[in-house]
């Protein structure tokens, strides 16, 4: 056994025999390991044919191609949600707008104001009101009973209709 952590007493350096050993020995590890390289040049991905190769690209650039559609309409939805808050927050601005328009044509002063201006009317004054007095207690109103015969019903209907026709 050698004791390689002191170089100095290391002899094994100088002896040429073993250094051609040691290079022969490293020469066959390197055949080695390029053989491993030459046998495992053939990996899982060059082992399928060009058809399965081919046909995961497709399903690859059809998935990206789904994905991309997908965002898009995600994204025209986002924006078609976008304009319609945008649409309704005018429309509520425009009804409040049109609520006090309405409110302050609504209110009386207004009313008369347009009253006396537009339509020339004038406001009454109380010696233009004269209160009638009606005595209803004297008048009764008697409701035709339902029964009576078919020529009675008959000649209601007709007096209706003469009365309805102005005659």
């Amino acid at each position: 056994m050698q004791y390689e952590s002191n170089l100095a007493y290391d002899l094994s350096r100088f002896d040429v025999a073993e250094q051609e050993k040691q290079n022969a020995h490293r020469q066959k590890k390197q055949e080695k390991a390029k053989q491993e390289i030459r046998m495992n040049s053939r990996s899982v991905s060059r082992s399928g044919s060009r058809v399965k190769v081919i046909a995961s690209v497709g399903a690859v650039f059809a998935a990206l191609c789904l994905v991309n559609v997908q965002l898009t309409t995600a994204d025209d939805w986002a924006r078609k949600v976008t304009d319609q808050r945008a649409a309704l927050t005018a429309a509520q601005e425009e009804n409040s707008l049109l609520q006090n328009r309405l409110e302050s044509k609504v209110n009386t002063a207004y009313v008369e104001e347009y009253a006396t201006e537009a339509l020339g009317m004038t406001k009454v004054s109380n010696s233009q009101i004269k209160y009638l007095s009606v005595n209803t207690e004297s008048l009764i109103e008697v409701q035709p009973d339902g029964s009576g015969s078919f020529i009675d019903g008959v000649n209601r209907w007709f007096g209706d209709l003469m009365e309805y026709i102005g005659l």
